[in-house]
């Protein structure tokens, strides 16, 4: 009989798997007695991701005073330096920035302590003449890049004008979709750019390829004007500060261990006898 090597360290205890990754039948449902809360979702989202932190993606336009592309691009890149060398959080800024002859589309990803940051400091800049945030897209599966790409193009004030049918009750909302299928296509396509190593020179400036992608002068005045969207400023105070909230546990001592309201067995007038027996 064959015995078992001494030198042969216990294996350590290895985290469970979410229980949609188990092969356990018992365990490929959470069970009653083990509620699972968005919470444990979104968990498993960042597992399958292979992330440890919360990240977040913001859609966002802009018009700015009329300044070259270049110039507007060390604005904007100074700006975040000055942020990167205060934070405490580690996560950078990631994404797509995009100046187009005086108007900006950006797609920024990181963590929402960086992104809060981040639209803090943007609305206490003068680098906007008025903006919009399109969209908001919280807990992300996936980054569309590892850092931040800017990309500058001459050629907007060239593009053919939308047609808005100011009648149509869904204008707003069909706006807002294609206008994010282009910017998601524009992301799609400087990734590819941007990861092809046939190409050791990446180019600032978009060329003709990206026309048929890019949003026109009058979808983004569209969008600049929409009352239902939150300006920059707007955005970064409402979602830029946790309020500072003292709860009961803080003023009271010692910590009750029971919210038992202390006339819950009185019985008043007009109570209703709810055990049914008795006066």
């Amino acid at each position: 009989m064959s015995t078992p090597s001494t030198g042969r360290t216990p294996d350590k205890k290895k985290k469970p798997l979410p229980y949609f990754m188990q092969k356990s039948e018992d365990c490929a449902m959470p069970s009653f007695q083990n509620r699972r809360t968005l919470a444990d979702h979104v968990k498993d989202n960042m597992l399958c991701a292979g992330r440890k932190s919360y990240f977040q993606r913001i859609v966002y336009v802009g018009r700015h005073p009329k300044v070259t592309g270049m110039t507007l691009r060390d604005r904007f890149l100074k700006l975040i330096k000055e942020i990167q060398e205060h934070t405490t959080n580690e996560i950078k800024l990631f994404g797509l920035m995009i100046n187009f002859d005086g108007y900006t589309v950006h797609m920024i990803e990181s963590a929402e302590d960086t992104i809060g940051e981040y639209m803090q400091h943007l609305a206490a800049s003068d680098l906007f003449e008025a903006s919009r945030v399109v969209l908001v897209y919280n807990n992300i599966n996936q980054r569309f890049f590892r850092k931040l790409v800017w990309r500058a193009s001459d050629y907007l004030n060239e593009l053919p004008r939308s047609e808005l049918d100011q009648q149509d009750p869904r204008l707003t909302q069909n706006t807002i979709n294609a206008f994010l299928v282009k910017v998601y296509r524009l992301c799609k396509m400087v990734r590819e750019e941007e990861l092809d190593e046939r190409k050791s020179f990446k180019s600032l400036y978009l060329d003709e390829n990206y026309e048929e992608h890019t949003p026109d002068i009058t979808v983004l005045e569209y969008l600049l004007g929409l009352d239902c969207l939150f300006t920059v400023p707007e955005y970064a105070a409402f979602y830029g500060k946790l309020p500072d909230v003292t709860s009961f546990r803080d003023r009271i001592w010692p910590i009750p261990k029971d919210l038992t309201p202390y006339d819950v067995f009185e019985a008043g007038k007009y109570d209703v006898n709810l055990t049914f027996g008795g006066n």
